[in-house]
This record gives structure tokens, sequence and C-alpha cells, in this order.
């Protein structure tokens, strides 16, 4: 998995401000988070080998951060050290459990990792991409055997292979709108299966060759939205793995959404034996 571990300093608010708004805020602490971080400890927790390739800095809270994916089970031996403070970000949280991100010390977060300290081609079922903005995207055409997963790509990109593009409907370009299968197949190539876009409340999609899957949100009591999407996307990955169809791997997908905001962490609550598919 290639992607971001992060800080999470976290705040609770009365409301999200608005611009020129002065607020209090509750502060609750810190806590592991980042994207990738969030997915690799779902995966852990169901039973995969997850190997994290990312960026930390060069401080104490590096060594923190890495020691606690250690503890939930994420290799992280692949992890490299620059200079500097490590990524964090500021997580607003108002009484819906809505969250907004704040990214701090974005440099570290944004530098693409030297191509020398990349892993060679991998051997096992599923690669992870967070942004090929920060590995090379011919990372995927090693790993030609395994399921490779990306995030959406950003507006304007040409070169983001992959065999599933994931992500929120906020993230979805907008010349995608009307047709985000075929968008996608422009950008990630012949090899794409699926664009899978989650709705929030209103559930998920998953757009193929052959028509649309759609998966109904469950029902939650929402405390903190953060990580939902990354509990989501674990869901259906491991199903996936384990031979399961779209549509049964987009149920899943819902229901550990649905999980995740139920409880007041950035990564994804710990699942129980009983629900674990490998």
């Amino acid at each position: 998995m290639f992607g971001t571990v992060a800080a999470d300093i976290v705040l609770r608010v009365p409301v999200l401000p608005k611009p020129g708004d002065h607020i209090g805020a509750e502060p609750l602490g810190w806590r592991l988070g980042g994207s990738s971080a969030n997915l690799a400890v779902a995966l852990a927790d169901d039973g995969h080998h997850v190997r994290l390739v990312s960026i930390v800095g060069s401080d104490d809270l590096a060594e923190h951060l890495l020691h606690e994916l250690a503890d939930r089970g994420v290799s992280t031996e692949l992890c490299v050290h620059v200079d500097g403070r490590s990524p964090r970000a500021l997580i607003l949280l108002d009484p819906d459990g809505e969250r907004t991100i704040i990214g701090l010390d974005r440099g570290s977060a944004t530098d693409v990792l030297p191509a020398r300290q990349l892993p060679g081609s991998v051997e096992g079922d599923c690669v992870v991409v967070e942004s090929y903005r920060r590995y090379p995207a011919q990372r995927a055409a090693r790993d030609s055997t395994a399921l490779v997963v990306a995030t959406l790509p950003p507006a304007n990109e040409t070169d983001w292979p992959a065999d599933i593009l994931i992500g929120s409907e906020r993230q979805v370009p907008a010349s995608w709108r009307t047709d985000p299968f075929n968008s996608g197949r422009f950008v990630a190539g012949e090899r794409l299966n699926w664009v899978v876009v989650t709705r929030a409340e209103r559930g998920a999609d998953a757009y193929g060759g052959d028509g649309v899957v759609h998966a109904a949100a469950r029902p939650a009591r929402q405390i903190d939205a953060t990580g939902a999407g990354d509990a989501f996307a674990a869901g259906m990955i491991t199903s996936l793995i384990a031979g399961r169809t779209m549509a049964e791997a987009m149920d899943v997908g819902t229901a550990r959404g649905a999980a995740a905001v139920e409880v007041l962490q950035s990564v994804p609550p710990a699942w129980l034996d009983g629900e674990r598919m490998t």
C-alpha cells in the first residue's frame, strides 16, 4: 500500500466555521490518521498481511505513528523518513459528527518517494495507491497480477492506472459525472473494471462496463465521519479478494462505513472475529 500516514489533531466545534467566524473548540488530542493508514489498519484487522509505503518526518512523532501502525498489525519497514515534521491534519468535528480536514505540514506529505526506495514488484493480492503524484504510475505495470486500487485522480490527470478507482462524490472530476466509467478508462487504461463512488447517507455506486451497481447506506448514529470512506474501501477490497461479487463487496463496504462513523477515531474500529472474511 502506497500512501499517507499522519497525526490527526481533533477539535470538537459547535459549528463548522465560515469566513469571518470566531468560535470556541474542545481539544480532543491527537490520534493516528491519514487515509492509507486508516485503510491499512482496517485490512490488517481483516487478517491480511499489509505493508505500508509512506513518508514520515524525522521527528519523535514519526516513531509514535509507526509504532501505532505496528501495534495494529501493519508492516512499516518500507516507510521512509525525510527531514522535517511528520504530516499532521487538523480535524474539526461538528455536533453531527461531520468533519472538516485541514492538512498541516504538507511538505513531507507531498514529497515524491525516490524510486530507489520503492520496493520491487509486489507479491500479493492487492496494491493500493493513494496518489500517483507521489508514486510513479509505472508501479501498476509491475504489479499486473495484483488487484490495483487507486483513489480517484485529480482533474486533468491522464495517467492513473488501476483496476478499480474509488473516492467520494466530492472527488469525482466534474467532467466525469455523465459517464464515470469511460472517463475513468481514459486515465486508468483498459485494465479498469470499476469506478466506485461513495455518497454518504445515499450509499455508493460502482460504475462498470455492464452498468451500475448500487449499495444502500446502512443506518448509523454518526459520531465521527473521519475514515468512513477508508472503512468502506477496506470492506470492499477484502470481499473482492475473497471472490465475492461487486454487489456483495459494496454491501460489506457500506456496513463497514456505517460502523466507522459510530466511533470517535480516524482508523476504522477493530472488527469482531465473526465479521472477518479471510
